[in-house]
């Protein structure tokens, strides 16, 4: 069962508009884990594919950040 689904959401940095993704769940929304969509939706399949749980999403999120996808 599909759970988690990319979001984006549009940044402004110092005059410069940047789209930024995340992870939208059942019940639980992370925005701007990166600018590259493709390493988001990785993570995203990723985490489908184990069913993991959306009570484990934000230690999942943190452990992306040090692994490459």
């Amino acid at each position: 069962m599909k759970i988690y689904t990319v979001n984006q959401t549009e940044i402004c940095i110092e005059g410069i508009t940047r789209a930024t993704y995340g992870l939208t769940g059942q019940t639980v929304e992370i925005r701007d884990i990166s600018l590259e969509r493709q390493k988001v939706e990785a993570l995203a399949e990723q985490c489908n594919r184990l069913d993991v749980s959306e009570c484990h999403l934000c230690d999942i999120v943190e452990d992306f950040y040090g692994l490459p996808l």
